[in-house]
């Protein structure tokens, strides 16, 4: 059993386009995979299926074992941070990270804890009481990191985490992603700018007609 990420046979049509052709590939736990591939490709697509936030028509997914199906396992294992950035620019970062601690549904016990750590992050200490309207691009992806790195999941899901980033905000979350590998997490990555991922990623996958053609695992389920 592979004890990372394992996709086989995902399907997935969007307003009557095929976005998604069985498409199957395996992530090692304690990797960096990069997901490349032109704008439309379905990279959102497929991120947002294994974050739960859509439905695959077709396919089989786990992460050590736990299939996608079992909703409330599945998303006790997962951070996910979408390519918009989910902050409400009426709030400070501290602010944010409050509300966001709160909806993940972490135990009260635990939240203030969470938020007083977060604060003291390298990638957002310097910024932690600015309102979000006033932060740049850059700080806006690092402070969207963080959060999606509440209650340490084992497999982090990133969607163009680096758009708008300028260079030093990219280095300090590469180098974040470095760490987390080492600590055997395991982080999926789409982009658009596959140089970043050539630098960052362990393994980079070129999305192409909604499946991966460098990859053949068996045949399309029926």
């Amino acid at each position: 059993m592979n004890e990372g990420l394992t996709v086989r046979n995902l399907t997935k049509a969007m307003r009557g386009t095929q976005v998604l052709r069985n498409l199957s590939f395996d992530q090692p736990k304690g990797s960096i995979y990069g997901i490349s591939g032109d704008n439309g490709a379905g990279k959102s697509t497929l991120l947002k299926i294994l974050a739960s936030v859509l439905v695959p028509d077709g396919g089989l997914v786990s992460f050590s074992g736990i299939p996608l199906s079992s909703k409330a396992d599945w998303r006790s294992l997962i951070g996910y941070v979408p390519q918009e950035v989910a902050l409400d620019d009426r709030l400070r970062v501290r602010e944010t990270l409050e509300f966001w601690v709160a909806v993940r549904g972490m135990p009260a016990s635990i939240r203030r804890q969470i938020v007083e750590s977060a604060k003291t992050d390298p990638l957002i200490s310097d910024f932690v009481n600015k309102p979000i309207r006033e932060c740049s691009g850059g700080m806006a992806r690092r402070a969207s990191l963080v959060v999606g790195l509440f209650g340490d999941p084992a497999l982090l899901l990133l969607d163009e985490p680096f758009s708008g980033a300028d260079a030093r905000s990219r280095a300090m979350m590469m180098e974040r992603l470095w760490h987390l590998r080492s600590r055997g997490r395991t982080v999926l990555i789409a982009s658009h700018v596959e140089n970043t991922l050539t630098a960052l990623c362990d393994r980079v996958l070129h999305l192409e007609n909604g499946h991966f053609p460098e990859i053949n695992i068996g045949a399309p389920t029926r």
